[in-house]
């Protein structure tokens, strides 16, 4: 099972703001980055001095800690140069610029040590970590996508609500995409009845640079009704209805007539 250390303060005593401030936007990006946003995160360990906590997914959510594994190799990456995986939204850049700028030296520190990311497996170093340093706060400042608002509505099946950090929710598209979702404290019951159906959602939807909705700030929520019959069900229903004449003639013969 992975888990991940954020080690805050390295060999001195930890600032208790930047510590804080650190496992915030630590959740936040979690949060962004799984398509479930019901995970609870846990924390595994916790010592004082040099502040390390660790993190991981429920027990019985073990799969999550992909999650985890994508922050890490994702952060490593861009240090190296490479661009973001397609996954990570605009909102999941600016959560993790965010991130490394809060772990940043304050003018009069002359002793600070950048953060760092660990990745652990069945409790054990994997090897994989990450520093945030200003380079990679930088880095991920020029990778902060394009992004466009505006009113519009949102079709998919509703898969997850959150209330107990924000109000949020999981709505997966045709695509197989999820879309984060934020409401009002209004439409909790609403959206509670509506959970695991198919919805339109409308709103402000905000796109990505290839078009592709990513959030939708929801204020109204519809269910789609699921239909009756599929064409599949209606072929041959009304076998007589072109009097014994291919189709292809009947059509051309009464073109323009409906």
């Amino acid at each position: 099972m992975d888990a991940l250390e954020l080690i805050v303060d390295e060999g001195r005593p930890a600032n208790a703001g930047r510590f804080f401030h650190l496992g915030v936007d630590l959740l936040d990006l979690l949060d962004e980055l799984s398509e479930d946003v019901t995970v609870d995160w846990r924390i595994q360990d916790l010592r004082t001095g040099s502040a390390l906590a660790t993190v991981a997914a429920p027990e019985d959510r073990p799969q999550a800690g992909a999650v985890l594994r994508l922050v890490v190799g994702s952060l490593a990456g861009v240090v190296q140069g490479a661009p973001l995986p397609d996954g990570w939204s605009p909102d999941a850049v600016n959560v993790a610029h965010r991130f490394v700028e809060h772990g940043q030296a304050a003018d009069s520190e002359n002793d600070w040590v950048p953060p760092r990311l660990r990745l652990l497996t069945d409790g054990k170093r994997s090897g994989n970590d990450v520093s945030l340093t200003p380079a990679l706060g930088e880095r991920l400042a020029t990778l902060q996508p394009f992004e466009r608002k505006m009113p519009g509505s949102v079709r998919g099946t509703l898969v997850g609500l959150n209330v107990s950090r924000g109000n949020r929710a999981s709505l997966k598209v045709a695509s197989g995409r999820v879309v984060r979702v934020g409401f009002d404290s209004g439409m909790r019951e609403t959206l509670k009845e509506a959970l695991y159906s198919a919805v339109e959602l409308r709103g402000e939807v905000r796109q990505d640079g290839d078009g592709r909705v990513f959030h939708v700030r929801a204020d109204d929520v519809a269910p789609l009704a699921e239909p009756r019959a599929r064409w599949a069900d209606m072929f041959g229903a009304a076998p007589d209805y072109t009097g014994g004449a291919p189709v292809d003639e009947w059509l051309e013969a009464h073109r323009g007539e409906a």
